[in-house]
């Protein structure tokens, strides 16, 4: 078997990297950003009607459809509600 020693700064990249994807990872778990909801859900987040969020998703409101069924990523709708809101 072929040991190898890393030198200090191979061992501070590698220690850096952890890290970072430690913290990637608690950063995602503590907020996480694809809560998804469906039709009445969302209404009842936006307390809008069925019929006022079919016409925000004309206007581009984003969406996925699974199986016919419609699902709304919550960061996603902020971030379009945020660009499309009064200014």
């Amino acid at each position: 078997m072929i040991e190898e020693q890393l030198d200090q700064k191979q061992q501070q990249n590698i220690m850096l990297l952890v890290e970072t994807a430690v913290n990637n990872g608690v950063q995602r778990a503590l907020h996480p950003s694809y809560e998804w909801m469906n039709n009445k859900q969302i209404c009842q987040w936006l307390a809008i009607s069925k019929t006022t969020l079919y016409k925000w998703r004309k206007l581009g409101l984003p969406y996925s459809s699974v199986e016919g069924m419609s699902v709304y990523n919550k960061a996603q709708v902020n971030e379009w509600l945020l660009a499309h809101g009064n200014k």
